[in-house]
């Protein structure tokens, strides 16, 4: 536990953030398998005929929350960039870390929403209800332009320019 007291827990955020998105394609797998995951066929994962032979294959319910959650998955690695350079933004311009407004807090924040955006955006199957999805999403998103404000803010008040 010393290790977390002491460690920058903003930048520690950032390989956590990527094996959260490994989650939901390892769900994925177990949906496409039937729950037995050994069984995947990986010689060529991303086929062009995968998805038509695994909608063959499974009920339209079990394709359905395997596509959500390959979806999920790419999503999560789609916004990782975003995230990543924020907090090294943040880092690199000296915001606080420690504090409810610090980067630590940030990235706790925003691995919560994430997470919580994953558990929606493959458990949710109504249209109606998709709408909280793309609600976490947006929450993440702000938090990181926020970082982001924050740094423009602190770099301007030191006169730094390019």
């Amino acid at each position: 536990m010393n290790t977390l007291k002491t460690s920058n827990l903003s930048i520690l955020a950032i390989p956590t953030y990527y094996i959260l998105a490994l989650f939901p394609h390892a769900y994925a797998l177990n949906v496409a398998t039937g729950g037995k995951p050994t069984k995947w066929d990986n010689r060529c994962p991303r086929s062009t005929t995968l998805k038509a032979r695994l909608k063959e294959r499974l009920s339209e319910y079990d394709f359905a929350r395997y596509e959500r959650s390959e979806a999920c998955s790419a999503n999560l690695y789609e916004n990782l960039p975003l995230f990543a350079s924020a907090v090294i933004v943040g880092n690199m311009t000296g915001l606080k870390k420690e504090g409810w407004n610090g980067l630590n807090a940030f990235a706790g924040m925003y691995l919560t929403l994430r997470a919580i955006y994953a558990l929606a955006y493959i458990g949710i199957d109504h249209n109606k209800l998709s709408a909280l999805r793309t609600s976490l999403w947006v929450a993440s998103w702000v938090l990181c332009f926020r970082i982001f404000g924050q740094a423009a803010k602190k770099l301007g008040s030191k006169g730094v320019s390019l």
